[in-house]
């Protein structure tokens, strides 16, 4: 047993010795030839040109191997860019073996820093596809023999490789934004090119969540001809599970997902879709081509209490123009988790979101004619509001010369809807909105607008008629003319709006905890030229009732209101003052007091009561007060337009010398 175990030793250390002089020989030898060969068989093999910018090098060590840096890979000839992959160091692990029989053999690969951009023609091609070259057709004119295809190309199979820190882009063609994948590490397997390759990876979006899958991807023969074939993936996914299985072959796609996880959010940077926060989530769904149209079957998708299913068609036509048709029916929706998601945007948000007049984010239509849309939504219910939303229905329908939105709901008590058509011809082109609403809760019509106008326990009639010219909200909006009429019953006044104003005001509106409640509100706007002016304003409170009007700047995002209140009995007299009110975007509400205001609108003769002329309009059934005693503002104080504030006059350019 001694003596074995000496001779055991003595072959240890003699393998030793022979690998290290295998490897200072190695390292004295000229690699050229090892690099110009395994160019020629990968030119052999898929037609593209490999080239490196620092020639091969040998990196002695525990594992000795050959280093490249600067390796670029041709693209294909109608590509957006000349190269398909661009490496940053590319290491290629010797098989010791080999090369102790003095053969260069690759066991494993290592990408590091690969740029890597996939793509498709407008016939349908992909860059992936690599075919080798004819006979002769290569740059060495002595293979100039027939132009025929090798049945056979010798190809340097690598077992194993290994890719980090890498960058994936995939072209979804022109207008279209690319989708990006940062590889974090991926390991592929295989024992040659034509069997199935196991796949270890990690990789994601930029600042999303991650993928981490396991599992088979095809061979690499079927990637080369643009047909993977079977895919078997299983991994994880923000804290979830996700499958992906199916086939991708001469016949089509065929992939069926599911998913199941604690927020549907983390899927919305993949799908470039801005997804609300939610969950727990499950889904179910499949992607397969059918006669040359790729096709997405929504099979079912519960989010919290919420559920839905769909479908989406793509297509282009014969001017391919990509055609996008897509239909959900959705049952329920619960707005508990919309709100969720507000309120932790809120928390990671940096600095607090400032109201607007206008939205700092508008929908802009500049990508309009680019491509044809079809969007069909119907929801049975909408739970999580303060009334039950029923019978909701939405259709977009965008082309080449039209665009048109429109959307209805029965909400509560009463019903709501508008529609938003924009025309493009011309300069800038022309949106119309048109807007109704009767008897609905201003609390709940704000949620599903996504606003927040602070007015809660409201119910309002609304009729809204503006059009403007512009691509974006913001442009329409500072061009708009129409009118604008709003009736408000039983409100509260958010208190922190009233912190700036006059004592003796707010002793008049009796401010509580939550605001200063008022008993009804109706006024008209009349819209021109991206001014809104108020020609009359009604707002009935506890203490008194108040008359007046303004002008709301839409292009400068300022207003500026009057209001002149009568109090309800003689205590409160002397409290009640004409006052000023200013504000807008990025400034807070100011409030001062005008006395001298009410000697001026008020004739001659006997002066008509406001408390008796809004008691009287409600008298009528059913009716708003305010929205009765507005049109009669004028003839109750004949002297108030001539005092309401002015939006300050549009400087007119001067005209160069």
């Amino acid at each position: 047993m001694r003596i074995s175990w000496r001779l055991l030793m003595i072959l240890v250390a003699t393998g030793a010795v022979v690998v290290t002089a295998a490897i200072a020989w190695s390292s004295t030898r000229d690699l050229s030839r090892y690099q110009a060969r395994l160019s020629d068989q990968i030119r052999k093999a898929t037609g593209r040109e490999l080239a490196t910018r620092v020639p091969l090098s040998i990196q002695l060590g525990r594992e000795p191997a050959l280093v490249a840096e600067g390796v670029t890979l041709t693209n294909a000839s109608w590509a957006a860019r000349p190269e398909l992959a661009r490496v940053r160091r590319l290491t290629m692990h010797l098989d010791l073996f080999s090369l102790l029989l003095g053969e260069v053999k690759v066991g494993r690969m290592l990408l590091e820093g690969a740029d890597i951009q996939v793509e498709r023609n407008a016939v349908g091609d992909s860059n992936l596809e690599m075919l080798p070259p004819p006979d002769g057709s290569g740059p060495h004119p002595r293979e100039n023999r027939s132009l025929r295809l090798r049945p056979d190309p010798a190809f340097p199979w690598i077992g194993t490789i290994e890719v980090r820190d890498s960058v994936l882009s995939i072209l979804q063609g022109p207008g279209r934004t690319p989708v990006t994948l940062e590889v974090a590490q991926a390991t592929l397997k295989s024992g040659t090119s034509s069997q199935a390759l196991q796949i270890e990876a990690r990789l994601g979006a930029p600042k999303s969540a991650q993928f981490d899958f396991s599992g088979s991807i095809g061979s690499f023969d079927g990637w080369m001809r643009g047909q993977p074939g079977n895919i078997d993936l299983q991994g994880g996914f923000d804290g979830g599970r996700i499958n992906v299985k199916g086939n991708i072959g001469a016949k089509g796609t065929n992939l069926q997902v599911t998913a199941e996880g604690s927020d549907i959010a983390a899927f919305g940077p993949y799908i470039e879709v801005p997804l609300p926060s939610g969950g727990p989530y499950s889904l179910t769904a499949k992607a397969l081509t059918l006669r040359g149209n790729f096709k997405v079957d929504l099979l079912s998708l519960k989010v919290g209490e919420s559920e839905m299913s769909g479908e989406a068609l793509f297509r282009s036509d014969r001017q391919g123009v990509p055609n996008v048709t897509i239909n959900v029916d959705a049952p329920k929706l619960d707005m508990a988790w919309l709100r969720s998601g507000q309120a932790r945007h809120r928390e990671e948000s940096p600095t607090p979101a400032q109201r607007r007049l206008v939205p700092s984010a508008p929908f802009s239509v500049t990508w309009l004619g680019r491509s044809t849309l079809s969007l069909t939504v119907r929801v049975g219910e909408i739970v999580g509001l303060s009334g039950k939303v029923q019978n909701g229905s939405l259709t977009l329908v965008s082309g080449e010369k039209r665009f048109a939105f429109r959307a209805a709901a029965s909400i509560g008590q009463g019903s709501a809807g508008f529609d938003l058509v924009y025309d493009p011809a011309g300069r800038t082109g022309q949106s119309t909105l048109s807007a109704t609403a009767s008897r609905v809760s201003l609390e709940d019509l704000a949620s599903l607008l996504g606003l927040d106008v602070g007015l809660k326990d409201s119910v309002a009639d609304l009729d809204v008629r503006l059009r403007g010219a512009g691509r974006t909200v913001g442009d329409a909006l500072a061009t708009a003319s129409g009118t604008v009429e709003m009736a408000i019953t039983k409100g509260v006044w958010p208190e922190g709006d009233l912190s700036r104003w006059p004592t003796e005001t707010l002793r008049l509106l009796v401010p509580g905890e939550g605001g200063a409640p008022f008993n009804c509100l109706a006024g008209r706007f009349e819209v021109s030229g991206g001014i809104a002016n108020l020609r009359r304003l009604v707002v009935d409170t506890p203490r008194a009732t108040w008359v007046g009007g303004g002008y709301v700047h839409l292009r400068a995002e300022t207003w500026e209101m009057l209001l002149v209140p009568e109090a309800r009995d003689v205590r409160n007299a002397a409290l009640a003052v004409p006052l000023q009110l200013k504000g807008g975007t990025g400034q807070q509400t100011s409030g001062s007091l005008d006395p001298n205001v009410g000697r001026l609108l008020i004739g001659r003769g006997v002066v008509p009561s406001l408390v008796a002329a809004l008691a009287q309009g409600g008298r009528q059934s059913g009716a708003n007060a305010c929205a009765v005693m507005a049109p009669k503002v004028e003839a109750l104080r004949p002297g108030l337009r001539a005092q309401l504030p002015a939006p300050p006059a549009r400087n007119a350019p001067r005209r160069p010398r």
